[in-house]
């Protein structure tokens, strides 16, 4: 349900809540301590999963920052092997999705050549840069990539 409401501020604004955020690690705290320390741990690192190994990827402008807050209260409900599972399942869903949008808003040429001056950028600088820059590049480039996180989410549910 949380994440459902992520999706909705997310579409909205393009911001997930930290309030929501806080209310989804003190659901999910609540839920793994039924499972006594055990539990904890499992909150503990399947929060933390997703926040290490996402937050260069942050850093770069490549996720936002409530996606990766929103993978992290994903990963302490489920625990680290399934939070890995949803971490892998929502960049799959959120690449078929780039790559829908991107066809549909006519700019899947215009994001490849986008890419490809990054890239060029970085090894002839030797400096990584951000790849994306919302305040300068706009939103035409970006996906919600909530969905795929709530597909993610729905599909390990379901298996």
């Amino acid at each position: 349900m949380l994440v459902v409401v992520a999706v909705y501020y997310d579409i909205r604004t393009y911001k997930i809540p930290n309030r929501f955020i806080l209310l989804g690690y003190l659901f999910s705290c609540f839920f793994q301590l039924k499972n006594g320390i055990a539990g904890f741990r499992e909150f503990f690192i399947g929060a933390s999963l997703p926040i290490i190994s996402l937050v260069f990827l942050q850093r770069m402008g490549v996720i936002g920052g409530g996606d990766v807050k929103l993978l992290s209260v994903v990963g302490s409900f489920f625990g680290r092997k399934e939070g890995i599972y949803s971490i892998i399942l929502s960049f799959i869903f959120g690449a078929v999705l780039s790559l829908f949008f991107l066809i549909q808003r006519g700019v899947l040429k215009t994001r490849i050549r986008f890419f490809l001056d990054y890239i060029q950028t970085v090894v002839h600088t030797g400096k990584w840069i951000p790849y994306y820059q919302i305040a300068k590049d706009g939103y035409s480039g970006t996906i919600h990539f909530s969905i795929a996180v709530l597909a993610a989410v729905l599909v390990l549910l379901w298996l």
